[in-house]
């Protein structure tokens, strides 16, 4: 009797149906995903890896604009020298057009004198510096006969103001020129110079003055001889030949020295001094298109027109050179 009742009691336990238990789970997974897929979140929590060699997706902006962070003012940027010859930054330099003609065609045969060192020259000198060498001595007696002859210094930018327009020159001009700024220039001569009263015009190389080379003028040394009095000219960046060169060339070693000479007197650089003598034509249409008034050469002689103003030539002193022979230099010059 009681195991049929039991079975009849298993029979009636009351089963609860699969889908009231699978529907509540459904349930729920879906929400989870709606809320993973509305917040963009990982639904297990971490993100997955994007795939090797798959991109990031990028960020979308938001609609509302976001101002950058606010920047300092950028300094300017330095434009990297390029391979071969640099070129020196350009900044403003003097180009001043020649002096207009009246139309009067003039000429000039007014000694320009030629001096390189003004120092004794160092035990065991060869040749060439034994010619080049004027020592003080013997500069000093050049500067006390030109002054008891009746000479007085003049500039080249004298001769030019009378070729043009025909400004007065002394009677007797002389132009006492020196070549490649050595250290005596500013040692010796300057003070020499003032002593009697004349003014020079040195020819310098700008490379020896930026680098501070101990044998030639430094930048101060030249920036008191020219407020002083003295002319202050351009012979170069480096005492090389510049003729054969390309336009890139010749702006770095003539304009550049032009500029840095210019910078630190504060005045024109109008004449030039080849470097050993040597320059073609395209050196020559180079000056003139950058406004120098004119060069001087080593070729002897006392010849100023308009015409050959690239190529004066001028009277060398050497070493050998004393008050006689400087005296006999001149007498073969015509009184002008």
């Amino acid at each position: 009797m009681f195991p049929k009742r039991i079975r009849s009691m298993r029979r009636r336990r009351p089963r609860l149906p699969i889908a009231g238990i699978a529907l509540p789970g459904g349930l729920i997974v879906l929400i989870l995903l709606s809320i993973q897929q509305a917040l963009a979140l990982p639904f297990w929590g971490t993100a997955p890896l994007p795939p090797t060699g798959t991109p990031t997706p990028e960020r979308v902006p938001s609609s509302t604009p976001t101002l950058p962070p606010p920047t300092a003012t950028p300094l300017p940027t330095r434009i990297p020298t390029p391979t071969g010859t640099p070129t020196p930054t350009p900044y403003p330099f003097f180009q001043e057009p020649l002096p207009p003609s009246d139309g009067t065609p003039r000429a000039l045969q007014v000694p320009i004198l030629m001096y390189h060192y003004i120092s004794d020259p160092p035990p065991g000198a060869d040749r060439l510096r034994l010619d080049l060498s004027v020592r003080p001595s013997q500069f000093e007696a050049h500067l006390q006969y030109l002054r008891q002859a009746g000479y007085e210094t003049v500039s080249l930018s004298d001769l030019i103001f009378h070729l043009t327009q025909g400004k007065p020159l002394p009677p007797r001009p002389v132009v006492l020129t020196f070549d490649d700024g050595y250290r005596d220039a500013y040692e010796e001569a300057f003070p020499l110079l003032q002593r009697y009263g004349f003014r020079g015009t040195f020819f310098v190389l700008t490379g020896r003055a930026d680098e501070g080379d101990p044998r030639y003028l430094s930048w101060e040394q030249i920036r008191r001889m020219s407020e002083d009095g003295m002319e202050i000219q351009l012979h170069g960046r480096e005492h090389i030949p510049l003729n054969g060169r390309d336009e890139a060339f010749l702006f770095y070693h003539i304009i550049g020295g032009k500029q840095s000479i210019e910078a630190h007197t504060g005045r024109p650089v109008r004449f030039f001094a080849y470097p050993s003598s040597v320059y073609d034509e395209t050196l020559i249409r180079f000056l003139e298109g950058y406004r120098f008034w004119g060069a001087v050469t080593t070729a002897y002689g006392a010849d100023e027109r308009l015409e050959n103003r690239f190529l004066w030539p001028r009277i060398r002193i050497r070493g050998t050179d004393d008050v006689q022979r400087l005296a006999e230099k001149l007498r073969q010059i015509p009184r002008p």
